[in-house]
């Protein structure tokens, strides 16, 4: 942990609206604590090197570096001792910028509804007692994302991305996985998905999630894409909404698997499995109508895992 500078609240912000390095800061405060008086005489520096040195015309404001966000900072209100500062890393830095770019640039809108999983849930259990033997199983999240490929393919007016004067529709399903790194997520792609099993979809997960942990992937396994999937059902949650990944056009935020009753056509009660889905779409490249299709063809790959095995 890096060395705290001494600062007064009013200094610190002295500081960051001038953008000031108070690490090259002599303060002369108590106990070498910077204060208002020490910024304001390397304010009164500045400026008199600007007039020996550049000639300023002194009734134009120095435009200085640009913010970094229009939100207030938050070391404004808050005192330094009652906090640690973690710088961000580049990583991190990257992540703050796409986001920020996606919620601002695209017009988001969300669609949810839940899926059938009680068949997915039968066929897992089949195939991982013959992938026993070769010490392999597959997860609900590997049916899911074949499944999402095969509904790209189907209802291609999703598998889309929004460029400034047209739509480009792709032609596979490159599909981006969310990976959960301590400084952020990660979305390594599975390309061509609708062309590979269950079982093949499940090692290439494993191996992709691997290399992100260890930061090993190349840029052309986690750039482009055209759709992601989020997973947060493993932490127990029921639904929740996740932000579109530039430049592809929508994402799937999947919940935890829940136990319901429902009521037949029939009439009877009956217990369902269910796993609660919110889809994100870019308005611009995508309307309400066709993300509720889309949700239709996926729901119905879901219910009827068995054509998820065939490629």
């Amino acid at each position: 942990m890096r060395e705290r500078t001494l600062i007064s609240p009013l200094a610190r912000k002295i500081a960051l609206e001038r953008n000031i390095d108070i690490s090259a800061v002599n303060g002369t405060g108590p106990n070498g604590r910077i204060i208002k008086r020490d910024l304001e005489a390397i304010n009164s520096q500045k400026t008199s090197q600007q007039r020996t040195h550049l000639g300023e015309n002194l009734s134009q404001p120095s435009l200085g570096a640009p913010p970094s966000s229009t939100l207030p900072d938050a070391r404004l209100y808050a005192d330094p001792s009652r906090y640690d500062e973690l710088t961000l890393t580049p990583m991190q830095t990257s992540i703050a910028a796409r986001l920020v770019a996606a919620k601002q640039a695209m017009p988001h809108f969300y669609l949810s509804r839940d899926l059938d999983v009680d068949e997915i849930i039968k066929l897992r259990q089949k195939v991982n007692a013959i992938l026993a033997e070769k010490n392999e199983k597959v997860s609900i999240n590997d049916f899911l994302i074949r499944a999402v490929a095969l509904a790209l393919m189907e209802e291609p007016s999703i598998n889309v991305s929004f460029a400034d004067n047209a739509i480009l529709r792709h032609h596979h399903a490159d599909i981006g996985v969310a990976v959960a790194l301590p400084e952020g997520l990660i979305t390594p792609i599975i390309r061509d998905a609708e062309t590979k099993s269950v079982q093949q979809i499940s090692q290439e997960v494993k191996a992709l999630a691997a290399r992100a942990q260890e930061r090993r992937l190349k840029p052309s396994e986690y750039e482009g894409g055209s759709f992601s999937i989020s997973n947060l059902g493993m932490y127990d949650i029921d639904n929740f909404t996740a932000v579109i990944n530039p430049p592809q056009a929508a994402i799937l935020a999947i919940g935890r698997i829940q136990e319901r009753l429902q009521k037949t056509a029939a009439g009877d009660i009956t217990s369902k499995n269910l796993i609660g889905v919110t889809l994100s779409c870019d308005h611009r490249a995508i309307n309400g109508a066709v993300g509720a299709r889309w949700l239709s063809v996926l729901a119905d790959y879901v219910a009827a895992p068995h054509l998820l095995m065939f490629t």
